[in-house]
């Protein structure tokens, strides 16, 4: 192997060196830009998880108030025939009386 043959492998070897040397360096800070994104990632995600909560919450309670406010409504249908009921008995007596 002749002396220009050992120089053009060690700048070879050099040239590798030098991009493998870059290439960790893009890694590393890629690496770096992820994790400060993985950490957005989660805090957003605590975020919507209790945002989530809230809606159920709101959602349970809607249902709740919604329950008892077609309760109440059957309740008062219910009163209004039973008085409706004695009107018409009342009416017939009326008419019977007439």
């Amino acid at each position: 192997m002749t002396d220009e043959e050992r120089q053009s492998k060690m700048d070879f070897i050099l040239d590798q060196q030098a991009q493998f040397a870059v290439n960790l360096q893009k890694l590393e800070e890629a690496s770096a830009a992820n994790t400060a994104n993985i950490k957005r990632l989660e805090e957003a995600d605590a975020r919507a998880s209790k945002r989530i909560d809230r809606l159920e919450r709101v959602l349970k309670l809607a249902i709740r108030a919604g329950l008892r406010e077609r309760k109440e409504t059957r309740e008062s249908i219910k009163a209004l025939i039973a008085s409706q009921a004695h009107t018409d008995q009342r009416l017939d007596a009326l008419i019977d009386i007439v």
